[in-house]
């Protein structure tokens, strides 16, 4: 068990290092509402797990995204930046338990792919203004919550 305690505060350290050397002046906070904080950042941490994905910050602005994350997870797990039409978390699964990356309302920007647990990997992308979707599509992940929405503003 100490191990597995000293490897995740490694891959925490490590994910930090890789995305910060202090603070990020695009790093900003803004309300819905006047009532809950919404946090943006084009350097982003976060994590898989079963069955979450979660980020340091809810959006960005549009360019280069650098994503960090760790796979806390018991199992392995991959990490999509997608754009969909779709409402969040209502992509159509199909019989495989998955999505269909090919479905007209469904744009894969990038990924990492499938890692191991108590790791972690850095993803950076271009990314447009609007509403994307960070998900992982092993099959029964998505469905099962493996997902949560992302804003880009211009």
């Amino acid at each position: 068990m100490k191990s597995r305690i000293g490897i995740v505060v490694l891959v925490t350290v490590a994910v930090m290092g890789a995305v910060s050397c202090g603070s990020d002046p695009s790093d900003t906070a803004s309300t819905i509402g006047g009532t809950t904080p919404v946090i943006t950042s084009n350097k982003i941490t976060g994590s898989v797990e079963e069955w979450a994905v979660k980020v340091s910050a809810q959006g960005a602005k549009a360019g280069e995204v650098i994503f960090a994350i760790a796979n806390f997870g018991t199992i392995v797990h991959e990490f999509r930046v997608t754009k969909t039409t779709y409402a969040p978390g209502k992509i159509p699964i199909g019989e495989n338990d998955r999505f269909d990356e090919d479905d007209e309302g469904i744009t894969v920007i990038d990924e990492i792919p499938e890692w191991s647990v108590n790791d972690a990997k850095v993803l950076k992308v271009n990314l447009e203004a609007g509403t994307y979707e960070l998900l992982c599509n092993i099959e029964g992940h998505y469905a099962a919550g493996m997902h949560t929405t992302f804003t880009v503003s211009s």
